[in-house]
């Protein structure tokens, strides 16, 4: 290829817009997930690996996945509340079980003490980067999350990312939405999410409300597995389906095996669950809809690299890596998206 053929490819390469691509992050998860995990200390003894891996884990998603646009939601005041009063079991195991498991923290109220600490300085470093953070009281991170990658399904965003661990998302996944599992190190596109969920993606959530959810202290038909699932109910591997399928075909096999009589047995169960963790239909209101329209279409903010590092020396951290000037650059790509 002749050097006019490379500058007239150049040239034919459109300039990116600001939502061509948008990342998500589930920010209560990496939070958490890093404070679990992370024993950074600073010269003082305070425990900073909710901090530090938060900040390590944003700029390697923002380097590996380059993006047009960052967006870091963040769980709302008695966000579960809504979820709560449809089943109080929701999230339920949370208030009394610790996060850390390495003796740090004497007590769970310590430890929460520690962590919400980490949280408020976490949202102020995130103030030096250009991101922007969302959070609106009543509602959870997830709620906020899948409306906006159901939105970006139907417009002109060409990638949208969710950054989180929490399988839920994967219900989400189509041609426009995928989700990178940080544990997992691994991005569920379209092309791959079948061979992990054994069903379609859009079916996902009728086979997670049969199965429950440990995470949320939501109870499943005890006795019922995946391979049973797929063998039982067909239609979940082929076509989108609901709960009405299920139901029928429970009923249809109700004189066969014991499972679909317990199917039939835990159906205000299976109900709910569905309910809950059905990340298709939105909780926002149209006043929050206009709110998170509003940062979608607002210019991403500055880098302030000096103001970043002060915040480092605050705090007595020697850095996110060794070379936190070389990391702080890792996000200047995001400014010089018009």
């Amino acid at each position: 290829m002749s050097y006019n053929d490379i500058l007239k490819n150049l040239k034919q390469t459109p300039p990116r817009a600001l939502n061509d691509h948008i990342l998500i992050v589930d920010a209560m998860n990496t939070l958490i997930r890093s404070f679990s995990l992370l024993k950074a200390m600073n010269p003082s003894g305070a425990h900073i690996g909710g901090l530090v891996g938060f900040m390590r884990s944003l700029g390697y998603v923002t380097r590996i996945f380059d993006p047009t646009r960052v967006l870091v939601v963040w769980d709302g005041k008695g966000g579960s509340a809504n979820r709560k009063n449809i089943d109080p079991n929701y999230k339920a195991q949370r208030a009394t079980s610790r996060i850390t498991h390495w003796g740090l923290y004497d007590t769970k109220e310590e430890e929460t003490e520690a962590l919400i600490g980490q949280l408020y300085r976490t949202q102020d470093y995130l103030e030096c980067l250009p991101v922007h953070q969302l959070v609106m009281d009543k509602l959870e991170a997830d709620d906020i999350m899948a409306w906006i990658a159901k939105k970006a399904s139907y417009s002109n965003v060409k990638k949208c990312t969710i950054v989180s661990s929490d399988k839920d998302f994967l219900q989400l996944v189509d041609n426009t939405v995928e989700v990178y599992a940080p544990v997992k190190k691994k991005t569920f596109t379209k092309d791959n999410i079948f061979e992990e969920l054994k069903v379609l993606p859009e079916n996902y959530n009728v086979v997670k409300a049969l199965l429950g959810d440990n995470s949320d202290n939501l109870q499943g038909v005890k006795g019922l597995g995946i391979k049973t699932i797929v063998s039982e109910f067909p239609k979940l591997l082929t076509e989108k389906t609901n709960l009405d399928y299920i139901f029928k075909v429970a009923e249809e096999k109700l004189e066969g095996k014991k499972i679909f009589a317990k199917i039939i047995h835990n159906w205000n169960k299976v109900e709910t669950n569905f309910e809950l963790m059905d990340l298709h239909i939105t909780s926002l209101d149209e006043k929050e809809k206009e709110y998170v329209n509003t940062v979608l279409k607002s210019k991403v903010p500055d880098l302030q690299a000096g103001a970043f590092l002060r915040l480092l020396d605050q705090d007595k951290i020697e850095g996110i890596t060794k070379n936190t000037e070389g990391w702080l650059e890792n996000f200047r790509g995001l400014t010089t998206v018009k």
